[in-house]
Parts: C-alpha cells; sequence; structure tokens
C-alpha cells in the first residue's frame, strides 16, 4: 500500500510538472503570435529580407562546400593532399584502409552513401599516411 501511495504521489508531482511547463510553452508561443499580429508592414518587410538573406548565405555556403568536395566519397592519393582537405574543412570524416584487409572494404558502402554537404567524407590508403607504428600494424606496411 505504501508503494501504491507513493507511486501516486510521484504521478501526481509529474502530472503538476508537466502542466506548468506546458503552460510556460503556451504563455510564450501567445505572446509570439501577439508580437506578429501587432507587426506592421516594414517590419515584416525586414523580417522577410533577413530571411532571405539567410537563405542566400546557406546556398552561397553549400555551394562553396560542394566545390572543395563535400557530399562525396573520394580517396585521397597523397599525405599532402591529405593535410590540406582536412585544414580547409572544419568537420571530416576519414577512413584510413588497407587493401590487404576485408574490413576496410566492409566500411565503404556505408561512407559511399553519405551526401551530407559539411562534412567532407574521405579514405586514404594506410600506407600513404607516414608516421607511427602502432601494435594492430603489420610489418610489410
Amino acid at each position: 500500500m505504501e508503494a501504491d501511495a507513493s507511486v501516486d504521489m510521484y504521478s501526481k508531482v509529474l502530472e503538476n510538472q508537466l502542466l506548468q511547463s506546458a503552460k510556460l510553452v503556451e504563455e510564450h508561443l501567445d505572446s509570439e503570435i501577439q508580437k506578429l499580429d501587432q507587426m506592421d508592414e516594414d517590419e515584416l518587410e525586414h523580417l522577410k529580407e533577413k530571411r532571405l538573406e539567410a537563405l542566400r548565405k546557406a546556398q552561397q555556403q553549400k555551394q562553396e562546400w560542394l566545390s572543395k568536395g563535400h557530399g562525396e566519397y573520394r580517396e585521397i592519393p597523397s599525405e599532402r593532399d591529405f593535410f590540406q582537405e582536412v585544414k580547409e574543412s572544419k568537420k571530416v570524416v576519414c577512413h584510413f584502409y588497407r587493401d590487404s584487409t576485408l574490413s576496410g572494404n566492409l566500411m565503404e558502402p556505408p561512407f559511399q552513401s553519405q551526401k551530407k554537404c559539411g562534412t567532407n567524407f574521405t579514405k586514404v590508403e594506410k600506407k600513404t599516411i607516414r608516421g607511427k607504428k602502432y601494435d594492430s600494424d603489420s610489418d610489410d606496411d
């Protein structure tokens, strides 16, 4: 019985919290609607211009990303090209692979299906990048 009373108490508290949250959201939406209703033509025109400018900027950014190779999955042939690609993009997903392993080939289809602008999807064969050898590296690389 104590458990039922405890559950009832918690459910009532949760119900009150949800009701208060819903009221706050409703009040906020009402105030936004009231603001929009009270706008004159000049203010609406200003909002429209701001939105159009934002759309133009977004389109320009998308074109820039596409020119840098975003939205396609491609191989980078050299270490120098790899570092250049990484420097030019804020977001890069790079698949380091070896031809000698099956797991590298299994990762290709998910990466090939990525068409997101804003993220550069690339692949580099491991032997292309010089650097420290790790325990998992074989001696033939």
